[in-house]
C-alpha cells in the first residue's frame, strides 16, 4: 500500500470517528435547555433596549452573522420579523415576542437550518443608575450532531457570547 493511500484512509478514519463521536456524544445529551443569566451595569435601560433592537447592526456584532434580512417591521419601524444568514451557509428565523419598552424583550427562534428552536428573554430592571440584565434561554436542538457540538463548546456559549456582547458594546460608553 503506498502512503498516499495509507494517508487518505487514515485520514477517512479520523474524520468518521470525530463525526461518530459529535454524534455519539449529542445522543446522550438533553435536547432541551433552560438557562438564566443576569449582570448589573452602569448603562440606562434605554440604551440597552436599543442596542438590542438594532438587528440590522448584527452582522457588526457577530462574526458568524453575515447579513441579516428584515422581513416585516412594526409601526415603528422596529423588526418583528428577521432572517440571519451565517457564515457557515445556515440560517435561522426570528421574530420578536413579548415586548416591554425598556424592560422585556423576548427573541424567540422559530426555525433554523441547525434544526434548533428557543426564545431568549432579556429583561432589565434600572435602579440607581444601574441597570440588571437578566438573559433567559430556553431553547431546544433536535440534531444529535448539533447537540455534540454544543456539548463540547458548553451548552451556555449562546447566553454567555450574548451577555458578553452586551457588557463589551457599553464598555467605556458611559
Amino acid at each position: 500500500m503506498n502512503k498516499s493511500l495509507k494517508f487518505s484512509l487514515g485520514l477517512s478514519f479520523l474524520l468518521i470517528f470525530l463525526v461518530g463521536l459529535f454524534l455519539g456524544i449529542g445522543l446522550f445529551q438533553e435536547a432541551r435547555y433552560t438557562n438564566s443569566i443576569s449582570e448589573t451595569m452602569e448603562v440606562p435601560a434605554s440604551k440597552i433596549w436599543n442596542y438590542l433592537l438594532s438587528i440590522e447592526e448584527m452582522p457588526s456584532r457577530r462574526k458568524d452573522v453575515v447579513r441579516v434580512e428584515i422581513i416585516e417591521k412594526d409601526l415603528n419601524h422596529i423588526p418583528l420579523a428577521w432572517k440571519e444568514i451565517t457564515d457557515m451557509g445556515g440560517y435561522m428565523l426570528f421574530k420578536r415576542g413579548a415586548t416591554i419598552p425598556d424592560q422585556k424583550l423576548e427573541v424567540i427562534l422559530y426555525e433554523s437550518s441547525f434544526k434548533m428552536r428557543g426564545t431568549w428573554t432579556y429583561e432589565m430592571a434600572e435602579k440607581n443608575g444601574l441597570t440588571t440584565v437578566t438573559i433567559t434561554e430556553e431553547s431546544e436542538i433536535f440534531s444529535p450532531l448539533i447537540r455534540g457540538a454544543y456539548f463540547l463548546a458548553g451548552r451556555d456559549s449562546t447566553l454567555l457570547q450574548e451577555m458578553s456582547m452586551l457588557r463589551n458594546h457599553f464598555k467605556d460608553r458611559n
